[in-house]
């Protein structure tokens, strides 16, 4: 994948995240970030000529994994915590 597309991935991971901060969320988030991806694959005839669309998925999906990873282990993103029960 070309090195220019990894700031696409990276912000648009940490945009969803901020605008999305809500735990248990992963799947919708990963989707919004690929139809991040996908509007800029069709605005881009030089990823088209390089990869499929699918071929794109598949090495940016496990980039997402690693980007959500590292940033949940250093505390990067806010993880939302569930009101407590008033009893």
């Amino acid at each position: 994948m070309p090195c220019s597309a990894c700031p696409l991935v990276l912000s648009a991971v940490k945009a969803v995240e901020e605008a999305i901060p809500l735990p248990g969320q992963g799947k919708r988030k990963l989707d919004l970030v690929l139809d991040v991806i996908q509007s800029a694959y069709n605005a881009s005839t030089d990823l088209a000529k390089e990869f499929s669309f699918e071929k794109l998925v598949a090495l940016v999906v496990p980039m997402i994994n690693q980007i959500v990873a590292l940033h949940n282990a250093l505390g990067l993103f806010q993880k939302s915590t569930p009101e407590p029960n008033k009893a």
